[in-house]
């Protein structure tokens, strides 16, 4: 399906790119007739494919020495594929597409290049299409040199019969890749093995009422495992044989179930399956089910007490979904069945484990054993089958190790009913009790921790993290009704990280100390202050970002240099300062 927010133009220029260019052997980008040959694609590929450059220079300094000794028509036909590889972007500007290609043409094809960079797309494409933008232009090369190479053989002459054989190779390399009869190109089957970005959005761009409009490969896992119940198996076996009819399947039984049209993206139904861009290759839901116990640690302001929350949704979700006549339940009551499943504990120095676990208390002049908070919420959630989550914020504010008591054993050995050190009293905890911590690293080091501890959580680091960054900006944005151009805003985004790059790195500092990206996010909020007192025009990048320097990151970061000599700190301070401020 076409999502609503998708620019449809998108699909209009895909099949004239493939009616002009790969049919016709015309350029699309430029008007240059007849250069979009064999021999060029091959001249590419032989520069680019067969002779990478695995250095540490950007993308555009490398291309360009690639296709040093290579004619004009060669270099623009590689264009192609840089255009190609941002074309369904939703998170890049037309402008910044055209800049892609500019950077590795050069600025004498300003004028020279046809209108064919629009804003927008079909979604956001994602930092891993971006990191992977070499091996993404690779595998296009490849394929359509295959495609190129074979339209005559499979009397292809028209878009149509084009977009059929284009389907047909990118499943047949996913699905199929070393036992495939459809290409004998085995540089092409070594780029298909890759988690491309590129690969989804081809067939999708090929078939859109077959294939969602979904980049990421790890997103499509996400929502089999999430709506697994209403494929109707009885097991995982053959599950991820065709995962694009297993996903068209779902929808088509959402639809039914819920009585409208749904996208995967839609708000309400990516809150159900999308926790965020793990880095890893297993889910920290998948983790987080398996351990039943994960502390997420890092530096101030990096999201994760929400991160907890939305964690333990994904949870109670994916559980809850196990029945699939509890789905319709879900999109009709989700805050309440969160709001009964997910318990909070803001933990401090005077809380102790006679507060948590059980302790005497003085009643009427006499002493009585009474049940802790953890005692109470297992005896109310015992009959529940459902999972409940209890996020205990801030761990490294108490005595971590008096807290838990008896819990430290009741954590490994489940239902097993243990004796109290206080009166009558047991502790048994349930299967479906989870705890979930947070702990600033920089107020308590890590390798502080008691190692009985360290080992029955799971322990997650959370640091800056540009794509929430990213989201938060584009949500106070849409809230506050302002406009910032996603130009500026992946502008500020790139100084932010290289901000964290230099602090991260600091042996004084390290990545402990990075700034968290809430803090970056208030940027926002000082450009819509500053649109009702500011006179003159504004720029997003220059009285804002002064203004949160000042106010916000000066501030602590001179706080973590506090034992730093005065001039080497104002020093630092000031090569910091450049960064976020100068670029």
């Amino acid at each position: 399906m076409i999502p609503d927010w998708a620019n449809r133009a998108v699909y209009t220029h895909f099949d004239a790119f493939l009616q002009k260019s790969i049919l016709n052997d015309d350029s699309y980008i430029t008007d240059n007739p007849g250069i979009f040959t064999l021999d060029n694609l091959n001249a590419c590929i032989t520069a680019f494919v067969d002779n990478p450059d695995t250095g540490d220079r950007n993308f555009d300094a490398k291309s360009k020495d690639q296709f040093a000794a290579y004619s004009r028509e060669a270099r623009v036909v590689f264009a192609h594929f840089i255009w190609l590889w941002g074309i369904a972007a939703s998170d890049m500007t037309g402008a910044g597409k055209k800049r892609a290609v500019i950077g590795f043409l050069g600025d004498e094809f300003n004028n020279q290049l046809t209108n064919v960079f629009i804003d927008g797309g079909i979604g956001s494409a994602g930092q891993r299409h971006k990191l992977n933008k070499p091996f993404e232009i690779s595998y296009l090369l490849l394929l359509f040199r295959e495609i190129k190479s074979n339209l005559q053989a499979r009397q292809i002459n028209d878009v149509a019969g084009l977009k059929k054989y284009t389907e047909l190779l990118c499943r047949e390399l996913y699905y199929n890749n070393t036992n495939t009869a459809e290409t004998a190109d085995e540089k092409l089957k070594k780029a298909g093995k890759e988690f491309l970005a590129l690969h989804h959005i081809l067939l999708h761009l090929c078939d859109p009422e077959k294939y969602e409009a979904i980049a990421a490969q790890k997103h499509k896992d996400a929502i089999i495992n999430t709506f697994f119940s209403l494929l109707d198996k009885k097991n995982t076996d053959g599950l991820w044989d065709d995962i694009d009819a297993s996903i068209l399947e779902i929808r088509n039984k959402l639809i039914e179930i819920l009585g409208y049209d749904v996208n995967f993206y839609d708000e309400e139904i990516q809150n159900a399956w999308n926790f965020g861009e793990s880095k890893d290759d297993v889910s920290e839901v998948t983790l987080f089910e398996y351990k039943k116990a994960m502390v997420f640690y890092g530096p101030p302001g990096t999201s994760k007490t929400h991160s907890a929350t939305r964690l333990a949704e994904l949870l109670i979700t994916k559980q809850y979904f196990r029945n699939k006549q509890n789905i319709k339940d879900y999109f009709e009551n989700s805050d309440t069945i969160f709001e009964e499943h997910i318990h909070h504990l803001q933990l401090h120095s005077n809380y102790n484990y006679e507060d948590f676990i059980a302790g005497m208390h003085i009643e009427e002049r006499n002493s009585a054993v009474k049940p802790g908070y953890l005692l109470n919420l297992i005896e109310k959630i015992k009959d529940d089958p459902l999972p409940h989550i209890l996020i205990l914020d801030e761990i490294n504010r108490t005595d971590i190790s008096r807290l838990f008591g008896e819990l430290f054993s009741a954590l490994e050995y489940r239902n097993k009913k243990i004796r109290l050190s206080v009166g009558e009293l047991e502790i048994a905890l349930p299967a479906n009790l989870y705890f979930i911590g947070t702990m600033n690293e920089i107020d308590f080091s890590l390798e502080r921790i008691d190692f009985a501890l360290r080992r029955r959580f799971l322990w997650q680091f959370k640091g800056f993290d540009r794509t929430i960054l990213w989201n938060m900006i584009h949500l106070k944005k849409k809230a506050l009704e302002i406009n910032i151009s996603d130009a500026d805003i992946e502008t500020f985004i790139n100084r932010c990280e290289k901000l964290n790059g230099e602090v991260s790195e600091m042996p004084e500092l390290g990545e402990n100390y990075q700034v968290g990206h809430t803090f970056f996010a208030e940027v926002v909020d000082i450009f819509s202050s500053l649109k009702g007192v500011h006179s003159g025009r504004l720029y997003f990048l220059k009285q804002p970002v002064n203004i949160l320097w000042e106010i916000s990151i000066k501030p602590i970061l001179q706080a973590f240099l506090g034992n730093m000599d005065a001039d080497s700190k104002k020093d630092k301070i000031n090569e910091l300062q450049k960064l976020i401020v100068n670029g």
